[in-house]
């Protein structure tokens, strides 16, 4: 099969040999149409491997409206204010119906760049292997503690993340259990993923 540029080739040496009469005028013209049109096919063509070959993006929003501020907004601003020395709070749940796990509630400075978005692996994975997950930052001073998030009945539904900027990675252990802290007053307040992400009480 020919290539678009040796096509174009054929018919640009055509239209060089078309007599300069009145027919040839519009056989000219029609041609030009067609090496505008093979042209345009061509770039289409060439770009189509480029296109298919990006990964869509995840959605930054939930398959459907959700009530927002929801109930864990208000769990998040509450422990906020109580621990002002917490640089992050957020809340990671699969939104029923959908089979990605999201923030569904973060520092209100934080909505714009994080709300709705999709969690990463160590947020998804935490809470279904209920398992914490520390990671300490020497480079930035940051400290982020990942947890399992139980309601009141001891079931893990979600996971609970506190952020923190540290001195020392002496500071660790301390940080660690203030998260577990902060996580363990939400516990009693949790009934259920629905009651999370339903209207503020």
């Amino acid at each position: 099969m020919q290539s678009v540029s040796s096509k174009m080739t054929e018919i640009l040496l055509v239209l060089r040999t078309v007599e300069h009469s009145k027919a040839a005028r519009k056989l000219r013209a029609w041609l030009l149409s067609a090496v505008c049109l093979c042209f345009a096919l061509g770039f289409t063509a060439a770009g189509a491997g480029q296109v298919s070959a990006v990964q869509p993006t995840l959605q930054n929003h939930p398959d459907q409206p959700q009530p927002f501020p929801n109930y864990a907004q208000q769990l998040t601003d509450a422990e906020l204010k109580q621990h002002p020395d917490v640089l992050v709070l957020a809340f990671h749940a699969v939104i029923p119906g959908e089979t990605i796990n999201r923030v569904i509630a973060i520092n209100p400075s934080l909505w714009e760049k994080f709300q709705w978005r999709p969690s990463d692996d160590i947020d998804t994975h935490t809470a279904v292997d209920a398992k914490t997950i520390v990671q300490v930052i020497p480079a930035t001073h940051r400290m982020e503690v990942h947890m399992p998030l139980y309601t009141k009945s001891g079931a893990v539904i979600a996971t609970f993340v506190c952020v923190w900027n540290f001195k020392d990675e002496r500071d660790a252990p301390d940080l660690l259990r203030k998260s577990q802290q902060i996580r363990d007053e939400v516990t009693p307040h949790v009934e259920g993923v629905e009651q999370l992400l339903s209207k503020p009480l």
